[in-house]
């Protein structure tokens, strides 16, 4: 979203060990913590973060393909991970194409998009615990629901996942879908601009938040440089002058506005920091 100020202290992670050796140091010395992968749906505060910024999404790259399953580490990006598994004719990565996010945060929100969900796909999780401790959950342990997991808002750091080994029979399709799924973002969604990404959970059932705001009226509505989007109204960019309190701002004011439209209150996807 390029709003923010600046952290304390910027660390990038090369190996597990070191998200290990960083998570412990930060406990012992009572400093925050904040993994970042890719930075989509993160809105950081005008007055930056006092502690230490885990930039997992610049480290923690490998991917595997074992004999009954993938292994990717938490900060593969998930277009990366969806072309790979489709030149392998792997198939149920195909929508991962249209999300521009990590592997770790995409478990934490259970990341999804044209009807498949993070959950469909995952065996297991590898974390790290409270304690420094690496453990191994398995996806029915995971507590996924709707844009959430276990791990939203808690202190585990996720460093790998394991997902579903499936052969398809079919490699075209599963290459035609995965093109697909980066065409549908291409044509519904804001390019090549500073975004927040989707502000709103939009629910499987029930009216879309951007059909909701467009219906209120609020598209290119704007406080101070953060504008709602022309191309889709669920979607708050950033003219270049934005500051996070701008962000803030008109989030509200457009939860405000659908609430009193419509008597439906809107859930922000995007988090806080």
């Amino acid at each position: 979203m390029k709003v923010g100020g600046q952290c304390t202290y910027y660390i990038v992670p090369n190996s597990i060990d070191e998200v290990v050796e960083v998570k412990r140091n930060c406990r012992l010395s009572n400093t925050p913590i904040f993994v970042l992968g890719n930075g989509s749906n993160i809105i950081v505060n005008d007055r930056g973060f006092d502690g230490v910024v885990l930039h997992i999404g610049k480290g923690l790259k490998e991917i595997q393909v074992n004999e009954d399953h993938v292994y990717a580490e938490a900060g593969v990006a998930l277009p990366l991970l969806s072309n790979l598994m489709a030149k392998y004719g792997i198939g149920g990565f195909e929508f991962y194409a249209g999300i521009p996010g990590t592997i770790g945060g995409a478990v934490v929100m259970n990341a999804g998009c044209i009807g498949h969900d993070t959950s469909e796909i995952v065996k297991s999780i590898i974390y790290i615990d409270e304690n420094e401790e690496l453990q191994e959950v398995e996806v029915h342990d995971a507590n996924f629901h709707f844009r959430s997991s276990r791990f939203h808002g808690q202190a585990d750091i996720i460093v790998a996942v394991k997902f579903h080994l499936r052969y398809a029979d079919d490699i075209q399709l599963v290459q035609q879908k995965t093109k697909m799924a980066a065409d549908i973002r291409k044509g519904k969604f804001p390019i090549n601009v500073a975004t927040v990404g989707s502000t709103f959970k939009s629910p499987p059932e029930g009216p879309h938040p951007g059909r909701l705001i467009e219906e209120a009226g609020l598209k290119g509505y704007k406080i101070g440089g953060a504008e709602i989007s022309h191309v889709h109204a669920n979607w708050i960019i950033n003219d270049g002058s934005a500051t996070a309190d701008d962000i803030r701002r008109l989030i509200i004011f457009i939860k405000e506005s659908v609430y009193i439209k419509f008597n439906i209150l809107l859930e922000e996807e995007a988090i806080y920091v």
